[in-house]
């Protein structure tokens, strides 16, 4: 008898200690911003951990262990197939993580289409914020090193697609979100063109995804603070989600999350104002997976002592 107890001791300890480490996480809350929904974009990840099935379920088992509530499933080609975001979904949703997903394809890149008509599909399985997400610039940019905005024919192109990708998200229940880039922010509407003048173009079904340090460590010219934050709460209302990623004062993405110049309070509040709560943390990849996991930590330290 004595023996039998032991072992159902012992049972239900293990059981016990699995129960324990599926929940093992204390969930992010920031203390003044308690209704922000912290997560982290599995880009972060990808340099150590491609991405694919096994890996997909690794992203939600470090947002689980982490304490994060979502995450952004980067699949940059959307290589992932339906049936394997299917599965993700449902491994995600039991362990209480929302997933967005976002590729990498350019509006003006050949091979968008080709990319996008995946990605919709795979983004429509997710819980979360129900978007689906491309940068805006693509390969123009990284062809020519000394680019700083859209043509008037790129431009026009750029709207047109764009317009025609939510269009089409619309129609399986998702939103179109494009990620400001190495586009200046505002060009002068006659020969360049920028973010401002994409969001004034594009038709309401075309929303934004924030990067909250792209306008500075990212943009070919740097804008300046004040003009980041006041076209920041003209187009908060279009809001998808947001990558938190800090530019320091030269302008320089920061590996851990710190001082931004464009304060991440402003940027707090305009979320929060809109209910676009979905916050991703986004970081520069560091020399190896333990020390990304570091500075996923070190960054959650800063935004709960600081907001």
């Amino acid at each position: 008898m004595r023996r039998v107890l032991l072992s159902l001791a012992v049972v239900l300890l293990g059981m016990a200690v699995l129960a324990g480490t599926v929940g093992a996480g204390e969930k992010v809350v920031l203390p003044r911003y308690p209704d922000l929904k912290i997560g982290f974009t599995t880009a972060n990840l990808l340099p150590f951990l491609p991405v694919n099935l096994a890996n997909a379920k690794k992203y939600v088992d470090f947002a689980v262990d982490s304490g994060f509530v979502w995450i952004e499933l980067r699949d940059p080609m959307a290589t992932l197939t339906l049936a394997e975001c299917k599965e993700i979904a449902v491994y995600a949703k039991q362990r209480d993580i929302d997933v967005g997903y976002a590729v990498n394809v350019g509006l003006l890149d050949a091979n968008f289409w080709e990319v996008f008509s995946r990605a919709v599909a795979n983004a429509a399985v997710f819980d979360g914020p129900r978007t689906i997400r491309t940068p805006a610039p693509g390969l123009e940019f990284a062809a020519n090193e000394k680019k700083t905005a859209w043509s008037f024919a790129e431009f026009a192109k750029v709207v047109e697609t764009a317009n025609q990708a939510a269009n089409m998200a619309k129609m399986l229940g998702l939103q179109y979100v494009a990620e400001n880039g190495s586009e200046v922010l505002k060009g002068d509407g006659m020969t360049s063109f920028g973010t401002t003048e994409f969001f004034a173009a594009v038709n309401a079904n075309v929303g934004f995804q924030l990067d909250t340090g792209n306008f500075f460590a990212v943009a070919r010219i740097p804008a300046k603070s004040d003009a980041a934050r006041d076209f920041l709460q003209k187009i908060a209302p279009r809001m998808g989600y947001m990558h938190l990623k800090t530019a320091d004062a030269s302008n320089k993405a920061q590996a851990v999350l710190g001082e931004n110049r464009l304060i991440f309070e402003v940027i707090f509040w305009e979320a929060l104002k809109h209910k676009k709560p979905y916050i991703a943390m986004e970081l520069v990849a560091p020399e190896n997976l333990q020390q990304s996991y570091d500075i996923h930590a070190k960054s959650v330290a800063y935004l709960r002592e600081n907001f």
